[in-house]
């Protein structure tokens, strides 16, 4: 029986016994992958976004999968935790507006905040033009990334994930994970070392 005729119920009951795990995920992922994704998409996020959360998703399925009681449940428990990353993030982002006029210097994006020196001088008009200056040059250097790169730094730096870990959720080889992340590396140092030292990811 080939990968797309073995039922989702099979592989679920394989990965919770620990068979082949990361070929089986790997499987789950191509399989519901661009379902999750219609999902955000027809919830209004956009393309990158969607991307994101999608690969949240499923970040979130890897760890809890034990936890699932009835393989034969799998799709209705992969469409609670895709509704709930969505219901979360657009509340956050509703936060975020409502704060963003009282306090903007606190509302940085998390990979910025990784990134970023700490604001304890927030107080000194000086000190907030300057934090301000080298948070545009971290989102420029960031944004000219490329897509898939910018999202292994994310995960590896935002949700603090293991290479195999990433290989895994992005689908892609341990191989190509490390090489992301030594461009990454290199693009920051050369470009950010003078305001923000050497960059850890």
């Amino acid at each position: 029986m080939g990968e797309r005729e073995r039922p989702g119920e099979a592989i679920i009951r394989e990965l919770q016994q620990g068979r082949d795990r990361e070929e089986n995920f790997r499987v789950l992922f191509e399989r519901y992958y661009h379902v999750v994704y219609r999902f955000f998409r027809r919830k209004g996020f956009s393309s990158e976004d969607a991307r994101d959360l999608t690969q949240e998703t499923f970040f979130s399925v890897y760890r809890g999968l034990d936890e699932l009681r009835e393989p034969a449940q799998f799709e209705p428990w992969l469409y609670r935790i895709a509704k709930n990353l969505a219901i979360n993030e657009m509340e956050r982002r509703q936060a975020k507006k409502r704060a963003a006029a009282e306090v903007p210097l606190q509302e940085v994006p998390e990979l910025e905040r990784a990134a970023s020196p700490t604001m304890a001088a927030v107080g000194d008009p000086i000190a907030v033009v300057l934090e301000q200056e080298k948070l545009e040059k971290l989102r420029e250097v960031m944004h000219q990334l490329p897509p898939q790169m910018k999202r292994c730094v994310y995960l590896r730096v935002v949700k603090e994930q293991s290479v195999q870990e990433i290989a895994t959720i992005m689908g892609i080889s341990v191989n190509t994970v490390k090489a992301h992340l030594h461009q990454a590396r290199k693009v920051l140092r050369e470009r950010l070392s003078a305001l923000f030292g050497d960059v850890e990811l």
